[in-house]
């Protein structure tokens, strides 16, 4: 038994375990090139995504307003289906303000506060059979307070 390796001979395994290292290596120095190569998003681009995400609020704030006037009169449900809808069209604008709350607190917390009082106002109107005047007025009320958080026309 020889206490010496052969000159030349390389084993498979160790050649395995350089690649695997060479390739670890080589994702990490391209991941971290990458990142420190890529453009820090604006102020004015994080507030575009705001109100991307923000669409289906103002839509369906929008649109609970529409529904509503031809479901309710009187206090009472003469459309099922449009009430249905227009329920729909209140809990969809409510969940997208509550996944957007932190983003929205970002920008102003009062502000935020008052959309979400807002669209909590109209889909309490819109539970309790409100006359569609005041639905109307709750909607428009909840849309301002909308564009003026996010500065959206």
């Amino acid at each position: 038994m020889s206490l010496y390796r052969q000159a030349g001979r390389t084993s498979g395994r160790t050649l395995a375990i350089a690649a695997v290292v060479a390739l670890v290596v080589g994702l990490a120095a391209g991941f971290a090139l990458g990142r420190a190569t890529a453009p820090d998003p604006t102020l004015a681009d994080k507030v575009a995504d705001l109100r991307a995400k923000l669409g289906p609020a103002r839509e369906g704030i929008e649109l609970s307003a529409t529904e509503y006037a031809q479901a309710v009169r009187g206090g009472r449900v003469v459309a099922p289906t449009e009430y249905s809808a227009a329920q729909a069209d209140v809990k969809r604008a409510a969940d997208a303000v509550a996944a957007s709350r932190a983003d929205l607190r970002a920008l102003d917390r009062a502000r935020a506060a008052s959309i979400e009082q807002s669209v909590a106002a109209l889909r309490g109107a819109v539970s309790r059979r409100t006359d569609p005047a005041t639905v109307r007025r709750l909607a428009i009320a909840a849309s301002a307070a909308l564009r003026g958080a996010t500065g959206a026309g």
